[in-house]
């Protein structure tokens, strides 16, 4: 009969594995002084003041002109699932200053802002542009050279100048027709892309074809005389 102390120390006497390599010891010490990491707000209030107090400053310092800035196009976000949210751009583009009648030169002068590296992909986008530009220019009070701004009673504004209004239209609900039930979307969209990227190839083709239709027949060599 075994008793219970020597099955106890046989159970205690296992041999345990031993570390890998002759790597240190773990004995970090994480809690060494924590004080330098806590980081307290207590100027938050002395912060917000100190904030509202310079951009009072700065609406003072462009008064009578606009306090947010230069005026901005209206651009649409990049990829196929932002393309839908309209954004205000860098600046204007020459084409849409060029249709708007407005000199590059003389543009920033009068608070428009210009990107002469943008280009525009869209005519509905272009023309909106455009029609944005006459609007400002049609509202746009122009400072005399040698005047003083305290004696010209002008509001100054304080907003965007021109904010987007993004028109909502609503489609009223309606049962689904049998054409959109049998239409393949994916599908259609899938075929258009890929016309797109085969128009050269296939238009190559085309050409090679209507050119051995049109070239005269050559005559086999050899056979009975």
């Amino acid at each position: 009969v075994v008793s219970t102390q020597s099955t106890w120390g046989l159970f205690s006497q296992q041999p345990k594995m031993a570390t890998k390599g002759n790597g240190m010891i773990p004995n970090a010490h994480f809690h060494k002084d924590w004080q330098r990491y806590v980081q307290t707000h207590f100027d938050q209030p002395g912060k917000k003041k100190s904030r509202r107090v310079h951009r009072e400053q700065k609406q003072a310092a462009v008064a009578p002109r606009p306090a947010a800035g230069a005026i901005r196009p209206v651009v649409r976000c990049p990829t196929f699932k932002y393309n839908t949210k309209l954004r205000f751009g860098r600046g204007f583009t020459l084409s849409e200053l060029k249709a708007a009648k407005v000199s590059k030169k003389i543009a920033a002068s009068i608070g428009i802002s210009v990107d002469h590296r943008r280009r525009n992909l869209s005519a509905e986008t272009h023309d909106g542009n455009v029609q944005r530009l006459k609007e400002y220019t049609s509202k746009l009070v122009r400072l005399p050279k040698n005047g003083k701004v305290a004696d010209l009673k002008v509001p100054q504004l304080l907003g965007d100048v021109l904010p987007i209004k993004a028109a909502k239209k609503g489609e009223k609900a309606r049962a689904i027709t049998e054409a959109e039930k049998k239409a393949n979307v994916y599908a259609s969209m899938r075929r258009a892309r890929a016309s797109a990227r085969l128009v050269g190839v296939r238009q190559k083709k085309k050409e090679e074809k209507d050119a051995a239709d049109a070239a005269p027949a050559k005559k086999e060599k050899g056979g009975d005389e």
